[in-house]
């Protein structure tokens, strides 16, 4: 960036270079010639880079002393590469052409990544995409408790098992009602506060007592006399009697007999 007087507003005027710095106008006269980054190419820019300084003498010193302070290196590495045989450097003196050229290689690459931003950018992808590790995952069960899914799962499980009975043997379905198998288990409760789905079945698998037995847990869940706790999906229910059970006897059921 330069800066040109204007006499008739007494301020400078900016105006903007073709290149951004020395590395910038060093790296475009090597690769318009074709060349790779070494010293060699280097010198061989040296006159090049040196006519551009004659053409912006009026620039703005700040500016172009940069510029000034890169041709000096050059005129010395061109210098040297004019010689027959390469100078005699102490061991912990680095060659300048080296080290431009190793200075230029990086000035590349970090134009290369800006560059690269820059388009994302202007296109609108702002944002990028990041993985996130991935972690072993652990199979956990809550056991603070179920709720009525989990005693339909249970249910559903029951009603897969083998319900045949032999061929000619009588059957007899007692009668049994909702109300009646909710007074049971009440009754086992205060005596014995700690059950389970199975033990309440008992030996009588049929579907009816499935279902009621079921259903009379499910009204004592709604009433709050009981917590169920499946430890184990597809495992027995377990059902603990609340403090209110003592005193439990004839409750309205919520759910129709």
């Amino acid at each position: 960036m330069s800066r040109i007087w204007d006499s008739r507003t007494d301020t400078y005027e900016i105006q903007t270079e073709e290149y951004s710095g020395p590395m910038d106008l060093l790296l475009d006269l090597i690769q318009k010639a074709e060349l790779d980054i070494t010293k060699f190419a280097l010198a061989q820019v040296t006159d090049q880079f040196l006519a551009f300084i004659q053409q912006h003498q009026d620039a703005d010193p700040e500016y172009i002393s940069e510029f000034l302070v890169i041709a000096t290196k050059l005129i010395q590495i061109k210098s040297e590469a004019m010689l027959p045989r390469p100078p005699e450097r102490p061991a912990d003196e680095e060659d300048p052409g080296e080290a431009l050229a190793r200075q230029l290689y990086l000035y590349r690459e970090v134009k290369k990544a800006t560059n690269w931003l820059s388009q994302r950018a202007e296109s609108g992808k702002r944002s990028y995409l990041h993985i996130a590790p991935k972690y072993a995952v652990t199979a956990q069960i809550d056991l603070t408790g179920i709720d009525i899914q989990d005693l339909i799962l249970a249910l559903e499980n029951l009603n897969n098992q083998d319900q045949s009975v032999r061929i000619g043997s009588v059957i007899s379905i007692p009668k049994i009602t909702l109300r009646k198998k909710v007074q049971e288990i009440i009754s086992l409760l205060q005596v014995h506060p700690n059950t389970s789905f199975n033990s309440l079945l008992g030996e009588n698998r049929s579907r009816i007592n499935t279902i009621v037995v079921f259903l009379s847990i499910l009204e004592l869940v709604k009433q709050r006399l009981i917590l169920t706790e499946q430890k184990e999906n597809f495992s027995d229910i377990e059902i603990t009697a609340e403090e209110g059970i003592a005193s439990a006897s004839g409750i309205e059921l919520t759910i129709e007999d």
